[in-house]
């Protein structure tokens, strides 16, 4: 029988300094797990939060905790189910054409000076993905999502 797969993202909060990086994907290499995406969010006072999606047992997925939180580098790690209704992102597009109907609860900003509009989504993962696909539909490409951690 194989244990059933759930995506998640892991936010761990490390040391800016060299090696951090490459800590992190060491941990989730040596166990056969790769990434949906990786990205680096905020860094500042010589700390940064890695967003790491994946999918994995929820065993493995509390193992690869584990392992994270005994890294040197690591100062602490979050991790949470990618379908949790508190996971909230951003995504900025170029292209959107027309009127944008965003899912429940995602917010529409439009800015067109100096350059391509850019249009910025904000709001909980599961809509801003489906405003995405949307607009992808009708010709928008993704420049950017990035996944915000949990508050």
């Amino acid at each position: 029988m194989t244990a059933v797969s759930t995506r998640w993202f892991a936010f761990v909060e490390v040391d800016d300094r060299a090696g951090a990086s490459s800590a992190l994907t060491g941990v989730f290499s040596e166990r056969g797990v790769s990434f949906a995406s990786i990205s680096t969010l905020d860094v500042h006072d010589g700390r940064g939060t890695v967003c790491v999606e994946f999918t994995a047992s929820e065993r493995l997925a509390h193992v690869l905790v584990r392992t994270l939180e005994r890294l040197a580098v690591v100062r602490a790690v979050v991790l949470i189910r990618a379908d949790d209704a508190g996971v909230g992102a951003v995504a900025v597009l170029t292209g959107v054409v027309g009127d944008v109907e965003a899912g429940p609860g995602v917010t529409v900003h439009s800015h067109a000076a100096g350059g391509a509009p850019i249009t910025m989504l904000a709001g909980p993962l599961t809509d801003v993905r489906a405003t995405m696909a949307d607009l992808r539909g009708r010709g928008a490409v993704v420049e950017a999502l990035t996944v915000l951690p949990p508050r």
